[in-house]
């Protein structure tokens, strides 16, 4: 299946060419988990997940054509 990564901060430095976009083919059934261990990320770096803009997990399966956002722990004040 063919999913959509959308990535901020830290999470950017794991996709090609430190894009805030990328592309995936994950096998049927792969969890956002899955998903932050192809882009070859710490799955300790994802502090929130959204799957087609609503609230996930990191153990949350993942369909085709998803579009998955993924957030490190945010910083500052």
């Amino acid at each position: 299946m063919k999913v959509t990564v959308v990535g901020f901060g830290a999470m950017r430095e794991y996709f090609p060419e430190k894009s805030r976009r990328t592309h995936l083919e994950l096998p049927e059934g792969s969890s956002v988990g899955d998903l932050t261990d192809a882009l070859g990320a710490p799955r300790r770096l994802v502090f929130a997940v959204l799957i087609d803009g609503l609230r996930a997990h990191i153990e949350q399966e993942v369909h085709d054509g998803a579009e998955v956002t993924l957030m490190p722990p945010f910083a500052g004040g």
